[in-house]
């Protein structure tokens, strides 16, 4: 499955700064395995499309890579109602 604006996913393993992170240290972790949030922003990175995720818990937005997100919840504008999502069908 595609990702999207508004979808909620989860990060799949810990991230680093790189040096692109404000106020951050180089090396230090900004985002943890399991941590949750939306899809805010979509912008691109030497050609590969870099997703925006807010975190409402800490109220962060950072940029991931899709490999290194994973959908648990889509938002079906046709029903109106979101939908859970399991890895099997994302």
């Amino acid at each position: 499955m595609e990702l999207k604006y508004n979808q909620k996913v989860r990060v799949t393993k810990m991230i680093r700064d790189d040096g692109t992170c404000a106020g951050c240290k180089r090396g230090t972790p900004v985002a943890f395995e399991g941590m949750e949030g939306f899809i805010c922003d979509i912008t691109e990175f030497h050609f590969e499309p870099v997703y925006v995720v807010h975190f409402l818990e800490t109220n962060q937005k950072l940029g991931f890579r899709g490999k290194e997100l994973e959908i648990i919840e889509d938002y079906d504008e046709e029903e109106g109602r979101w939908i859970v999502l399991d890895k099997k069908t994302a």
